[in-house]
């Protein structure tokens, strides 16, 4: 069997200009991949957003709208069926519904797997009840996030690979059988650490509601506690950047910046921050950046799903933005609790072996092409 592969994706998720945590995550499945033994190659798309999909999404009940496969369709089975691909992923869940329409053009042993980036259905549950209350418009939404999603795992897809062990029970309910959770990649790359003043920083996307709100969520227990440091905010866009910056003192915002110019930001932080204090989509991508860097950090137990860690002590004792913040004061103002930050964030990146779970992709991939549909 050929061991060529194909992978569809949305282009943005890539090659960007800057890499944000759907980047990052997208090229460790990339790069778990090939560890596999397998060759990929990119298949490249773009949303299709049609005047009727604009009504919805301005509604608010657009539900995996965002991508049509019908400008692709040609071009997609030719590339399958001319390389005699038996493996097709999907980058994130909204492409992987293509899975049915291709499969009336392919032959019955291709197998389809999705690369799921966390559960739609679950960060917007999350969302909509945050003022306390939902409508029935979104309610709507989310009866048909849910159906969808259990349509896509029951019957669309041969198997689906996730972020985190929380995920895995998630898909399951929602239908999925034959799932493979794989952890963030962690390898020791150190960089010259050089704090100018005690400081700590944040790294993330700035309307996407977890990261805004455990921004805001930690920074009014900063000011609580009348917070004498400084925290330094990266990332678009730039209105709640600069808002975040007039309301809080402590907050210095730098915008969104260049990779080459993150890596020489964050040499000068004390404390790289992922404050994430419920069980949002995704696995907080960036903390592995971080801890490959050998940069002190802090999480919470939320914020360390998707990792498996040797040495937890970078992880807070809860999921409450006042332990956060209080522990993030202690780790400023005690340069020896700030250095065993360091060391064990250094030990998380020495100690990972990706080979056990490189082995468990093999089995899982060879498992799915071996398996009649």
């Amino acid at each position: 069997m050929s061991n060529l592969t194909l992978l569809v994706s949305d282009k943005k998720y890539i090659s960007s200009d800057i890499f944000g945590g759907v980047q990052l995550c997208t090229h460790e499945y990339i790069k778990y991949i090939k560890l596999a033994g397998y060759d990929v190659k990119e298949f490249h798309v773009k949303p299709s957003i049609s005047l009727a999909k604009r009504i919805k999404i301005k509604l608010g009940i657009d539900a995996y709208d965002h991508y049509d496969i019908a400008p692709y369709i040609i071009e997609l089975a030719e590339t399958i069926n001319s390389h005699a691909i038996k493996l097709v992923f999907f980058n994130q869940i909204s492409l992987s519904f293509w899975a049915a329409t291709l499969k009336k053009h392919v032959a019955p042993d291709v197998k389809f797997i999705g690369l799921s980036h966390g559960s739609d259905s679950g960060d917007y549950v999350h969302d909509i009840t945050q003022p306390g209350s939902s409508t029935i418009l979104q309610r709507w939404k989310l009866g048909q996030l849910l159906v969808k999603e259990h349509n896509l795992f029951a019957s669309m897809l041969d198997g689906v690979i996730v972020l985190s062990e929380h995920d895995v029970a998630i898909n399951q309910w929602l239908g999925a059988n034959n799932i493979l959770f794989l952890p963030r990649l962690l390898e020791a790359g150190f960089i010259t650490w050089q704090p100018t003043t005690s400081n700590a920083g944040f790294v993330g996307t700035l309307d996407h509601l977890p990261n805004l709100l455990g921004i805001k969520q930690l920074a009014k227990e900063l000011e609580l506690i009348n917070f004498q440091y400084k925290l330094r905010l990266v990332g678009g866009p730039a209105s709640i950047g600069e808002q975040l910056a007039k309301q809080y003192d402590f907050i210095q915002y730098l915008g969104p910046i260049s990779d080459q110019e993150l890596v020489e930001q964050i040499k000068t932080w004390s404390v790289f921050l992922n404050p994430v204090f419920w069980y949002a989509r995704g696995s907080s991508t960036k903390l592995a950046q971080a801890i490959n860097w050998g940069i002190p950090c802090l999480t919470t137990p939320a914020g360390k799903r998707g990792y498996h860690l040797h040495n937890e002590m970078i992880v807070t004792a809860d999921n409450s933005p006042k332990t956060f913040a209080k522990t993030l004061v202690s780790a400023l103002s005690d340069k020896e609790y700030l250095l065993n930050l360091k060391n064990a964030t250094e030990d998380n990146a020495s100690t990972f072996k990706v080979k056990p779970y490189v082995n468990a992709l093999n089995d899982f991939l060879t498992g799915i092409v071996a398996t009649e549909r």
